[in-house]
């Protein structure tokens, strides 16, 4: 049996080999995934706050009555899909599908509310396997009178399973479905130029960090206000919580599957329902770079953390917006105090404020409330750019480190390839804003480390580039930093 799935994956493999590499990509990036929950070092259900009461959180994020009256329909339906598998000689439930699970129970009964209640017209979903997630939504869109339901979904690499994609759906539904063969990187977003607008996207496919910022940076501007988004399996990766924390939406949770260990979540998209929403396709895919290039300066950060800060003391974020890259700077240190936060306003997500200390600081006055010597880790992140103050400012950060602490910082790279492409044009380059922005400081990777080593004083312990804007978010080569998007400097105080 062995043999001949080998036998039949390799042909599939061959066949369709654009499909072949993203499966191979896949399986690396899954390694990559487990390596960075090892080294959280706790649950992600506590890294999530995953909630006991689904249900009335749900309703209270997306604005709804609860307790809710759908639940009893929901059940009928849910018992007669699963009872139509079981008399097609189908199991149901965990690793029923190659060692794939069906959709679990839960999350099935989040999207039959939301699909009740939020009444929408366009639905796309990626991922089918047998197809259960899909009758819940397309038996809800039917008693709803409107709707049709998109879904994505690559294949099994076993073709023996292909006749049991969507096999759960039966033929009086398949006028408000279509199935949309290939990978998420392939038709997604051509999926979405042509929709347009999704009122409601479910992520049931390959579960990678990856793969799940991917799908939800391509649909996420796509989704009206009120919109909503709902991920399986986040406990797979960080991908759910790097997503939450660059978006900021109105409301987000975590829950449990009933069946299984795994969780799953939703987002809901804030912003004004009287507000018209008009997409723009070139301001879309501005934003998907620049997100996915945030994560990977994001994670740069959490590495060089994990490789050289002290595994022990307090840290302290300035200016970290809704703060959840302060938590997984926190989790990269080995027996970390409880972290500190700067601002001039407090805008932390609930989860953030539970575990941070908030103080409120101009970081133009260069006065900070700290001691000398009070912190093992400073990270200042991105925002260094709207600092009209800036010596001053980072000479109170040097100051409130201890002698032998580090600090993080990462500015956007005014010498960026993609910049000097727009001088040479006679552009204004996108690190410096007039008159639209609150960039108002400029950073070269040269100038910049010669500052910070001379003028201040620190230790160069490591600097790298992120990105090269527009075709790669990743960490770049030494001999490309310099035009690379984003550098990260990571520094000693000294003794």
């Amino acid at each position: 049996m062995q043999l001949g799935y080998t036998i039949r994956a390799s042909f599939t493999m061959l066949g369709h080999p654009r499909e072949g590499i993203e499966r191979v990509r896949g399986r690396i990036d899954r390694r990559r995934d487990k390596r960075e929950l090892l080294a959280l070092g706790r649950p992600l259900s506590e890294h999530y706050a995953a909630v006991s009461d689904w249900s009335e959180a749900l309703h209270k994020a997306i604005e709804m009555p609860w307790p809710c009256q759908e639940s009893q329909q929901f059940g009928e339906v849910w018992d007669a899909t699963v009872s139509d598998l079981v008399a097609a000689g189908l199991r149901v439930g965990l690793a029923s599908y190659r060692g794939w699970n069906d959709g679990d129970r839960a999350q099935a009964e989040a999207i039959w509310c939301l699909v009740a209640h939020t009444r929408p017209e366009t639905v796309v979903e990626t991922g089918v396997a047998h197809g259960l997630i899909s009758r819940v939504i397309l038996e809800r869109l039917e008693r709803n009178g409107t709707g049709h339901l998109w879904s994505v979904d690559l294949p099994a690499v076993d073709p023996a399973l292909h006749d049991e994609i969507g096999i759960a759906i039966p033929e009086h539904l398949r006028s408000r479905w279509t199935y949309v063969e290939g990978t998420s990187r392939r038709r997604l977003p051509g999926l979405v130029r042509e929709l347009q607008r999704v009122d409601l996207f479910v992520h049931d496919s390959l579960h990678t960090a990856r793969n799940t910022c991917f799908e939800l940076d391509t649909v996420w501007p796509a989704l009206p206000p009120g919109g909503v988004a709902v991920v399986d399996d986040i406990d797979h990766s960080l991908g759910f919580s790097r997503f939450t924390e660059r978006v900021a939406p109105a409301a987000w949770i975590a829950a449990r599957h009933v069946t299984g260990s795994g969780l799953w979540g939703i987002a809901v998209k804030g912003g004004s329902q009287d507000q018209p929403w008009t997409p723009g396709m070139a301001q879309v895919t501005r934003e998907l770079r620049h997100r996915r290039i945030e994560d990977g300066v994001i994670g740069e950060i959490a590495r060089m953390i994990n490789a050289l800060a002290p595994a022990n003391g307090r840290l302290l974020q300035i200016q970290p917006g809704r703060g959840r890259q302060t938590l997984r700077f926190r989790d990269q240190l080995a027996a970390p105090g409880r972290p500190v936060i700067y601002d001039g306003e407090d805008v932390r997500d609930p989860a953030v404020s539970a575990a941070t200390d908030f103080l409120q600081v101009d970081v133009e006055s260069a006065a900070f409330p700290a001691a000398d010597g009070d912190f093992d880790l400073v990270v200042w992140n991105r925002e260094l750019v709207t600092v009209k103050n800036l010596g001053p400012a980072l000479r109170e950060a040097r100051r409130v480190l201890r002698p032998g602490g580090v600090l993080v910082v990462a500015v956007p790279n005014l010498a960026a390839l993609h910049n000097r492409l727009l001088l040479l044009a006679g552009r204004q380059p996108t690190t410096l804003h007039i008159g639209n922005g609150d960039h108002v400081r400029g950073f070269a990777v040269r100038p910049m480390t010669s500052f910070l080593t001379r003028d201040l004083g620190l230790e160069l312990l490591q600097v790298t580039g992120v990105g090269l804007a527009p075709v790669s978010a990743a960490v770049l080569p030494a001999a490309l930093r310099d035009i690379s998007h984003t550098v990260v400097w990571a520094l000693r105080k000294r003794a």
